[in-house]
C-alpha cells in the first residue's frame, strides 16, 4: 500500500511539474529626453535610446490570486518557470501604492494615482503553446509628464 500511494505522489508531482513553462523575456526601455544638457549623437545620453531593464523588482500576481518577485538579471533578462495561467507585473511603488520618486505628495491628484497604481507594467499570458507578453515598461516618463500631477512643472 505504500508503494502505491508513493507512486501516486510522484506521479502527481511529475504532473505537476509538466504544466509550467520555462520563459525568458527581454525587458528593455527607452529613455526620453527629459531636459537638461542637450543630447548628443556621439554619447549615450542619446534620447529614445533601448537600454536593459537590468536587476529591477517585478511583483506579479497570477489569475490564481498568487503574489511573488521577479528580479531581472544584469541583462534585462526576465526568467521564469510558472504554469499556465495570466500574469500582471508591478513595479514595486505601484504594488504597494506608493507616491512615485521624485514627486511631492501636494502635487498629486489621488484619486488619478489610484487609478494608475491599477494598471499593470506588464502582462503575461502563457498557454501550452505560447507565451504572449504586453509590455508597458517601454517607455517610462519624464516626472513632468506624470498624468497625475495637478501642476507640470517644466524643465527650463
Amino acid at each position: 500500500m505504500k508503494k502505491i500511494s508513493i507512486c501516486l505522489f510522484l506521479l502527481f508531482s511529475f504532473s505537476l511539474f509538466a504544466q509550467t513553462r520555462k520563459s525568458k523575456i527581454k525587458l528593455v526601455q527607452y529613455l526620453p529626453y527629459c531636459g537638461g544638457a542637450k543630447p548628443n549623437k556621439d554619447l549615450n545620453n542619446t534620447p529614445n535610446k533601448s537600454v536593459a531593464y537590468a536587476n529591477k523588482k517585478l511583483i506579479f500576481i497570477s489569475d490564481k490570486q498568487i503574489i511573488d518577485t521577479l528580479i531581472t538579471d544584469k541583462n534585462g533578462y526576465l526568467k521564469c518557470n510558472l504554469p499556465d495561467g495570466i500574469y500582471k507585473f508591478y513595479e514595486p511603488w505601484k504594488f504597494y501604492k506608493l507616491i512615485p520618486k521624485g514627486i511631492q505628495q501636494n502635487n498629486i491628484n489621488m484619486d488619478c494615482l489610484k487609478e494608475h497604481w491599477a494598471k499593470e507594467d506588464l502582462k503575461m499570458t502563457i498557454s501550452k503553446k505560447t507565451v504572449s507578453v504586453v509590455n508597458n515598461l517601454l517607455y517610462p516618463k519624464c516626472a513632468y509628464q506624470f498624468p497625475c500631477l495637478i501642476k507640470k512643472y517644466l524643465p527650463n
